[in-house]
């Protein structure tokens, strides 16, 4: 009986153990694009013109990035020292402090904030990678603006099977399978930071559905999203939800304002 018993107990543990470390490593909601899916109509950096600036940031904010970069190998080797709203606390914390770093710096920020929206799907982390990408627009030159574009490029749309978020407003274009087979293309059409209209185009060989995700930059107080003469909540620093069986050449309006 006593053996039974702590058998018994054993499982309890074990189911209790099992089920903590699977809310401590929740999956991914939204997934960047691999670079070979997205296609840019546009050089990604032409629509910014920051001047060259120095260098600015200090050295406790190389070791703090690499505090957070810790979190992420503990993440993906699913290690109990992973904490993910102490992880968000701390990147908060230094986010301030991210003004004109080297490129090593830029890659591994853009990588800690992109997997920090892959986890969570809040706009926030989205913003800030919009701001890396203009803010690298004047850092870097060269091999180096290349290597950041390929760095940025992956979270222009994000997506979970059918669910695509529009994150960064750049001319360009994703191209995937759904998941109940046919091609599906998603153009979008912008001269953005400048007059903010964008317009978001499906290309498909048959009608499916698609969760669409339309981030409003928290800004944006006027901001407008509209498809078929329907308009749609826009709240600024958030991401506007359109649901719906879309087919070829139908097209959302996103003015930001």
């Amino acid at each position: 009986m006593f053996s039974k018993n702590c058998f018994g107990i054993a499982l309890l543990i074990l189911f209790a153990i099992s089920c903590g470390r699977k809310g401590q490593f929740p999956e991914k909601r939204s997934e960047k694009t691999a670079n070979e899916c997205v296609f840019l109509n546009d050089t990604l950096f032409s629509r910014y013109n920051f001047s060259g600036v120095d260098s600015g940031f200090t050295k406790s904010f190389k070791n703090e990035l690499h505090e957070l970069m810790v979190y992420k190998q503990d993440y993906e080797l699913k290690n109990t020292a992973f904490d993910l709203p102490e992880l968000e606390q701390k990147w908060n914390g230094i986010k301030g402090e991210f003004k004109n770093p080297d490129f090593e710096s830029t890659a591994k920020w853009i990588e800690i904030t992109g997997f920090l929206f892959e986890l969570t799907e809040k706009a926030i982390y989205a913003e800030e990678l919009e701001n890396t990408h203009a803010q690298s627009a004047g850092q870097f030159a060269g091999p180096e603006n290349r290597k950041i574009e390929s760095l940025i490029k992956p979270w222009i749309f994000t997506k979970n099977l059918d669910n695509i978020h529009v994150n960064l407003y750049v001319n360009a274009t994703i191209k995937y399978n759904h998941s109940l087979n046919g091609s599906v293309e998603i153009t979008q059409e912008t001269a953005y930071p400048g007059p903010g209209k964008v317009n978001i185009r499906f290309k498909m060989e048959e009608s499916r559905y698609i969760e669409l995700f339309v981030r409003i930059p928290g800004w944006a107080e006027g901001a407008t999203v509209t498809e078929k003469n329907v308009k749609y909540l826009a709240t600024p620093g958030s991401y506007c939800q359109i649901t719906r069986k879309w087919k070829d050449g139908d097209f959302v309006e996103v003015i930001l304002q």
